[in-house]
């Protein structure tokens, strides 16, 4: 296991400005900077990267794209769908329209910061765990290959959730970028986030059981982790359970 570098800082402010799509420049720059890093760092082979908010799924699937010259699906397991757009977000802020970036859709500056959008097509995505959407959402559900939300994903069980996930992609069996932000487990399992979904979340144990099954699959060529906040775990309890959930799922990539 190689540690190739850290990135530098990008911090968020209020930016009133631009109600509708709050640090679009800053995040063009952290996405720019995570496409060409992960061109870098999959040349070292399994790739995890740590985030950072979710905007960094645009520029990740743009650089590890550029580096595989063939495209790069995304299994996005997140407690919200991340699918709007500066027309439809209630915030304005972008870390609510990560996958939609990545889908090419949102800022020009932005979607084509990591290289020509976009960086992922619809239906060589799949989103697993949501329990939040919007109404702006909803009409994009249909074009992904596969949007199983959290009560499905449970009633299911987590082996079968992993094998639609994996289906779902729906990229030839080509390579796979898997995203995952801490905020799909249960608010009471991992709080360590600065804005808590509402909602029945999946528990800690059917996330690890759901990641390692997925990322078990050779197609799967990257985790990165988002969404983290380390001011609301003073102690780094939840920090410690990230990475068990991490080494669970891909130590044996690591060791490969």
């Amino acid at each position: 296991m190689v540690n190739l570098s850290d990135l530098s800082l990008f911090p968020y402010r209020d930016d009133p400005g631009h109600p509708h799509a709050r640090n679009a420049e800053v995040v063009e720059c952290a996405v720019r900077a995570a496409a060409d890093e992960m061109t870098r760092a999959l040349g070292e082979g399994f790739t995890i990267v740590l985030g950072g908010d979710c905007t960094l799924v645009a520029g990740t699937v743009a650089g590890a794209s550029r580096k595989l010259g063939q495209p790069v699906g995304v299994i996005y397991i997140d407690a919200d769908a991340d699918l709007n757009t500066p027309d439809t977000s209630p915030s304005g802020y972008l870390n609510g329209m990560a996958l939609a970036l990545a889908l090419g859709r949102g800022p020009e500056d932005v979607t084509s910061a990591g290289g020509p959008p976009p960086a992922v097509v619809p239906d060589h995505v799949a989103l697993v765990g949501f329990r939040a959407l919007d109404p702006g959402e909803r009409p994009v559900l249909g074009d992904l290959g596969l949007a199983l939300p959290a009560s499905a994903a449970r009633r299911l069980g987590m082996r079968v959730a992993a094998a639609l996930a994996l289906d779902g992609v729906g990229n030839e069996d080509g390579p796979i970028l898997v995203h995952l932000d801490v905020d799909v487990i249960d608010a009471a399992e991992m709080p360590a986030k600065q804005y808590l979904t509402p909602g029945s979340g999946l528990a800690y144990a059917e996330v690890s059981d759901l990641l390692t099954a997925i990322v078990a699959s050779p197609r799967v060529i990257a985790l990165e982790v988002t969404e983290y906040d380390p001011s609301r775990d003073p102690q780094g309890e939840h920090a410690r359970k990230i990475a068990s959930l991490i080494v669970r799922a891909a130590g044996r990539r690591l060791h490969a």
